[in-house]
């Protein structure tokens, strides 16, 4: 088992210390913090509509395994395509903000029927 609030705690203790990770590696690690949050919208989304992983893959265009993948954060990068295909297959509308210093947040709201 893999312990992550220890590698958060070495970042921060290596941030105290004066050390700044390099901006393709600050970047990175965003990206990867958004695909996972929106792995866990697609299947919060997808479940609660009742859908199995492969109706969803036929709404998307692609297989069960790519659904299952991309619920798991395993979809890089994260890409405008990506989310209009997910707009029209999960019926929301998808609200991305971006921000220079990170902290990107995207969210699912459904829409009026």
């Amino acid at each position: 088992m893999v312990n992550h609030a220890r590698w958060r705690l070495a970042q921060e203790r290596r941030a105290v210390q004066g050390h700044e990770e390099p901006p393709e590696i600050v970047a990175e690690r965003e990206q990867i913090r958004l695909a996972h949050a929106l792995g866990q919208l697609v299947y919060d989304r997808r479940t609660s509509l009742g859908l199995p992983q492969s109706a969803l893959g036929e709404r998307l265009g692609m297989t069960a395994d790519a659904v299952e993948a991309l619920e798991l954060g395993g979809i890089l990068p994260v890409t405008a395509d990506l989310l209009v295909r997910l707009a029209g297959a999960l019926d929301v509308t998808v609200d991305l903000h971006v921000v220079a210093d990170g902290g990107n947040t995207v969210a699912f709201v459904e829409r009026a029927a």
